[in-house]
């Protein structure tokens, strides 16, 4: 994967008939470029965090999970506007063993959970109700993008770095499955195992 690799998260509005909408960063839009079949997008400190594609030969509304012939369209449009950009095709979703559970020091309804994700150990800050110790769970790390758009982001909850998230059903099936509490994964699962979330939805559903 190059170093321009990005992970790109595509949106469609029916009211935008034709607009295909590429979002590399949730900043804030500063400053916009208009091409003649684009419209690039700009924060305060002059980095491209998103382009809007016009004339696209799709219609969708919402999320679009990109798959290989969108990412190749996508690709090339970016390259017709001399954008050198290589779009992150890794999941980021994979099986994690939750090692060691501790109550928030600030709060009564988190737990900071210690997650073996198969090369390292990370700290997960969880709300979840059915969390305990050597649970296997669906995790989401950095750069993971949930089916409803969001990208999931290194964060501090409540003060606690988290580094990615546990997911739920819901979660994971983009609020189709309105189930709360963790995923549980079979305990033969290896960690660090990467997942099809859509798969995985589609099994447990």
């Amino acid at each position: 994967m190059s170093n321009n690799s990005v992970v790109i998260r595509a949106f469609m509005h029916h009211e935008f008939s034709k607009v295909l909408m590429i979002k590399f960063s949730d900043d804030p839009v500063h400053s916009i470029v208009r091409k003649t079949d684009a419209v690039l997008l700009y924060n305060t400190e002059s980095k491209l965090i998103g382009v809007n594609l016009l004339n696209t030969p799709f219609s969708y509304h919402g999320y679009i999970r990109p798959d290989d012939p969108l990412r190749n369209y996508i690709e090339k449009r970016l390259s017709l506007l001399d954008l050198d950009i290589e779009i992150d095709q890794n999941s980021y979703f994979v099986s994690g063993r939750i090692l060691k559970t501790s109550l928030h020091p600030d709060s009564d309804h988190l737990n900071v959970c210690s997650v073996d994700i198969g090369e390292k150990t990370v700290n997960i800050v969880s709300s979840a109700k059915n969390v305990k110790e050597n649970m296997v769970v669906a995790v989401a790390l950095p750069k993971a993008v949930l089916p409803d758009g969001t990208l999931i982001t290194e964060s501090k909850v409540a003060g606690i770095a988290s580094h990615g998230m546990m997911c739920s059903l819901s979660e994971i099936t983009g609020g189709k499955k309105p189930v709360k509490g963790l995923i549980e994964l079979p305990k033969g699962t290896v960690c660090g195992s990467v997942l099809d979330i859509a798969g995985l939805g589609e099994t447990l559903c």
